[in-house]
């Protein structure tokens, strides 16, 4: 997997108010990491990064990321990306 446009995962970041490095906290990742997808220096991610990424910055994960080639989602991720954040779900299911 990888990040369709660094910038834009810059700015949805920004936009929840959340440093590098708290974010990195969030996601179990150094804030090395964060720069590095931020800036395009880093070329692939895990599934697994990728959803939790989205799921902090409250975006479903195929705004942010995508699949490279030959590349298939585990079951969890498909439905993550009909659905969107879990805050999301909850809003459904309630309304």
């Amino acid at each position: 997997m990888k990040v369709k446009d660094p910038a834009m995962l810059r700015r949805w970041r920004r936009q929840e108010n959340l440093s590098q490095k708290q974010l990195a906290f969030l996601v179990n990742r150094s804030q090395t990491t964060i720069h590095l997808l931020e800036t395009g220096g880093m070329g692939r991610l895990s599934e697994e990064l990728a959803i939790a990424l989205a799921m902090r910055l409250k975006q479903p994960w195929n705004e942010l990321f995508e699949l490279e080639e030959k590349e298939t989602l585990s079951r969890s991720a498909q439905s993550r990306k009909r659905i969107g954040p879990a805050r999301n779900r909850r809003a459904v299911a309630s309304g």
